[in-house]
């Protein structure tokens, strides 16, 4: 088995004329790859040690190394003294002459045969992009060596004696916690030392030039983050793909690792097969069976949006994505939201025909910036939540648009009169807070075990509409805030109990919805899921820059409204108020209300399973408020801070302008723009009040908190419930929902019709990442069900 170096190879002679371990492919007459101390035709008492089919060394060789009486000697001890402080295995002679000794192999640019480079030459030491065999002085026209072609056997990874590990990885920065074998890297790569038996609790700090918002590999003793690698492992979705590394995972593991890295490093250049091909620096001819694979793995992570993706340039390699000459499905994306966006950019990326439909005369969908009051104030989506290894993240670096972190300061609550909450308020109310959302999730929990038990969580809400899983999140908090004041004896006074309401209407905010309509035991079901970490920060140019990036040089079609998606044949027509659209597959990435809605007709009717999901889902909806004034007049009495907020006098209220944003800080000469939100039971306020009533109102209640404020210069009020092709701002877990109804939004139907949006990503609903996400997630079904792996 690959990496298994303590048994002692079979050997034999010489003069026998060939390898000695059973099942060796290697033609009659093996000959030494070292040959350091030994001439191929003397000494028949040598013996033949296996390293691959393709490659072998004779015990004189081996003893010039290992015996310390040996001229090699001194070499081979430097050597296992060092690999002893960064690796795990042991440091047997034969490892050492892989990672030291093996010749290199490289490719010729002009024949494109390999070639083994001579004894003493480095290949980091070459050009490889120019390298030919001219610089070996031979001809192209020479016969390529038939051990190369021992190497693309199917078999020939499991004849490998030790693990084939690279140096120099890209991934060396990232992976300095790790044993360097573990990970598919050298011992010689100069990692830091570290016991096996540590346990790194504190953040690890990754040296070396790397943005700190790239970290894609997970840290040992650290939690898991979102869209982060075991660089030890490999991953479910990998296994089922490459199932033949399943038992060589090392080897995989040092070409993923590699990739990964060099796409973290610099993510505004594609990583190609070539240049993975020039980045994988390991001895011996295993070198070019990297080479073979490397064509599977970029393609395999470009398809999952791991590489690759985000605004690059539309060029197409075909060695990287894999793309062959046979024509692909045609593709209709209904909707230029960044689901859509992100769908049609990846399958073009592919080379499939794509056709973007966008009812609107913009691209964006629910992403509206409007830039007249002289900064970027989002009638949507401007904030990235958590900007670790977030692909909103990466997209800004591609554009070279500045992220503006939101500082983790403390957020300053006022009381309608002006007051400030104090801190011992505000502290006592926020903990009976958290402790009642604790209460909630030891509730549910009870409750997913006891189903275990029932058959499910359905049959035990079958008798049940009060108590099970229909509970709305609003009572069940109101019942475990009353429990700890009757039973817990709690008491808290009347600025406490609005400190709660003003929590509460934080939560409606991030649900957008009213508590009384989201399911206590499903609202927060993505926790399950690693979730983005890092800072908190506003895009200043906008979330706009982001989709016109996605946008560009795709095919689309605006004021096209889709009334109706006829897949009844083979083809599916896709019906506009101006065209019909043949096309064989559909990706539709409508909001849940306009598919709730009979906006949209589907021909036959959706199955039932899929109908019901969109029924019972949540549709939710917030209000944005944008004021500009000819002065700042808040700064001051907030300390500098970014937000405040705003504590509601009675419940009724709550929800009506709780938090303030001050979307121009970087800014301090100006413009001067608050920003505030609607949100909860305070969204029927907004339909039926004008937004010059509303503007007013908020302006009542800034000047009961701040002096001499002045009337607005600019402003404007969403009212994304009227929206004509949104009716809604994301989605939420309603009483009927349950988190697998996520997965079933995501469900295509007979493999024509597939689904992209926030509210069919179960890990990342809500945000403007899950939509993105959502969108790779589709084009990566359609291009893997179109897919064959390479085969040699």
């Amino acid at each position: 088995m690959l990496g298994s170096m303590s048994e002692r190879p079979k050997r034999k002679k010489l003069d026998d004329a060939g390898c000695g371990r059973a099942g060796c492919h290697a033609p009659e007459g093996v000959t030494c790859v070292v040959a350091v101390a030994c001439k191929e035709t003397e000494a028949p008492d040598n013996y033949f040690y296996h390293i691959s089919d393709s490659e072998h060394v004779c015990s004189k060789c081996s003893n010039y190394y290992y015996r310390s009486d040996k001229p090699g000697h001194t070499e081979f001890n430097a050597w296992r003294e060092k690999w002893r402080t960064t690796s795990k295995c042991a440091p047997v002679t034969k490892l050492f002459l892989t990672e030291e000794i093996l010749p290199y192999w490289t490719q010729c640019s002009l024949c494109l045969r390999w070639r083994q480079l001579p004894k003493g030459v480095d290949l980091t030491k070459i050009k490889q992009e120019t390298w030919s065999c001219l610089d070996m002085e031979l001809s192209c026209d020479e016969i390529e060596s038939a051990d190369v072609r021992l190497v693309t056997g199917s078999t020939w990874l499991e004849k490998l004696t030790v693990p084939p590990l690279l140096k120099n990885s890209p991934a060396e920065p990232f992976l300095v916690h790790y044993f360097s074998d573990g990970v598919g890297m050298s011992g010689g790569a100069g990692q830091t030392t570290r016991a096996e038996e540590d346990v790194i609790a504190e953040p690890v700090v990754l040296k070396g030039p790397l943005d700190g918002n790239f970290k894609p590999f997970n840290q040992p003793g650290q939690q898991g983050k979102a869209l982060c690698f075991r660089p030890d492992i490999m991953e479910t979705d990998e296994e089922r793909t490459f199932p033949e590394f399943k038992r060589f995972q090392v080897f995989y593991l040092a070409l993923r690792n590699l990739i990964i890295a060099m796409w973290n490093l610099d993510p505004r250049e594609h990583v190609t097969v070539q240049r993975v091909k020039r980045a994988v620096i390991v001895r011996g001819i295993v070198r070019i069976r990297y080479s073979l694979e490397a064509i599977r793995v970029v393609s395999f992570l470009t398809q999952r949006g791991i590489i690759n993706t985000g605004v690059l340039p539309l060029t197409v390699d075909p060695d990287t994505f894999l793309i062959s000459p046979e024509r692909k499905p045609s593709i209709v994306v209904v909707g230029a939201g960044i689901s859509g966006l992100a769908a049609a950019r990846q399958l073009h990326m592919f080379g499939y025909q794509v056709k973007v439909l966008e009812a609107r005369d913009r691209v964006g969908g629910r992403i509206w910036d409007d830039h007249s009051m002289g900064c970027c104030a989002a009638k949507g989506a401007q904030i990235i939540t958590g900007c670790i290894n977030n692909p909103s993240t990466l997209m800004c670096k591609q554009l070279g648009i500045p992220l503006h972190p939101i500082k983790d300061s403390y957020c300053q609550l006022f009381e309608e009169d002006g007051e400030p909450v104090t801190q011992d308020a505000d502290r006592r109310a926020d903990l009976h807070f958290n402790a009642l959302l604790d209460a909630v999730a030891e509730w549910k929990l009870e409750r997913l075990n006891l189903s275990k038990t029932k058959g499910g969580i359905e049959k035990l809400d079958s008798n049940s509409t009060t108590t099970g899983s229909k509970t709305s999140l609003e009572e069940k908090l109101s019942e475990l805030h009353r429990l700890s004041v009757t039973q817990g004896r709690q008491s808290f006074t009347d600025d406490e109990k609005r400190l709660i309401q003003f929590h509460m209407s934080n939560l409606e905010y991030a649900c957008g919805a009213s508590l009384n309509k989201v399911s206590a035991m499903w609202w927060d079901q993505n926790e399950e899921y690693s979730q983005f970490t890092g800072d908190h920060s506003f895009i200043h140019r906008g979330y706009s820059a982001i989709t016109d990036g996605l946008a560009n040089g795709l095919d689309i079609a605006l004021n096209q409204e889709v009334t109706k998606i006829d897949y009844s044949g083979d083809k599916v027509i896709v019906k506009t108020n101006k065209d019909e659209h043949l096309t064989d597959k559909v990706i539709v990435t409508l909001p849940l209300a306009i598919l709730q809605s009979s906006d949209v007709t589907f021909t036959p009717l959706l199955p039932d399973w899929k109908s019901h999901c969109i029924q019972r889902m949540g549709v939710g909806c917030i209000e944005k408020i944008a004021m500009k004034f000819p002065k700042n007049f808040w700064s001051d009495k907030i300390k500098g801070s970014e937000f405040f907020g705003h504590v509601p006098s009675t419940e009724e209220l709550r929800g009506m302008f709780t938090i303030f944003y001050d979307i121009n800080t970087p800014n301090k000469k100006g413009p001067h723009v608050l920003m505030s939100v609607i949100c909860g039971d305070a969204m029927s306020y907004r339909k039926e009040t004008s937004s010059s009533n509303i503007v007013n109102n908020c302006l009542s209640l800034l000047r009961s908190m701040f002096q001499d404020v002045p009337n607005p210069d600019d402003y404007w009020v969403t009212n994304w419930s009227r929206d004509r092709f949104s009716k809604m701002s994301y989605s939420y877990m309603g009483l009927s929902s349950m988190g697998k109804d996520y997965d079933q939004m995501a469900a295509d139907v007979e493999e024509k019709v597939f689904f992209a949006g926030e509210a069919t990503n179960r890990r990342f609903p809500q945000t403007v990442t899950g939509a993105y996400l959502s969108g790779i997630r589709e084009a990566c079904k359609i291009v893997e069900r179109g897919y064959s792996s390479t085969s040699y």
